[in-house]
């Protein structure tokens, strides 16, 4: 079973993903960004880094619950009743509005 340290270095792993795939995005002129049934926006940066963060715990962590902001939960709890709560972008509409 991972502990708290392999955890952390995980978590930091997977931010390290997510400033990769929002950064590239930042302020690009052909983002796109369309709204959720809430009303809330969601752009393909959101959806690019939910997918690329589930796909490395897919790896990493194959016996974890994802649950995501875009996605979803993926299962109940794992077996050790670990849960990695995914928010691609807080701020998605100061994202999209190029931090303006």
């Amino acid at each position: 079973m991972p502990g708290a340290t392999d955890d952390l270095a995980l978590a930091l792993e997977l931010a390290d993903v997510a400033d990769r795939i929002t950064l590239e995005r930042f302020r690009a002129d052909d983002l796109v960004v369309e709204t959720k049934p809430d009303l809330t926006p969601v752009s393909e940066a959101d959806t690019a880094v939910e997918r690329a963060i589930r796909e490395r715990l897919a790896a990493a962590r194959p016996g974890d619950a994802v649950m995501g902001e875009e996605y979803g939960s993926s299962t109940e709890d794992g077996p050790d009743g670990r849960r990695w709560v995914i928010d691609p972008i807080d701020g998605t509409k100061s994202y999209a509005a190029g931090g303006r």
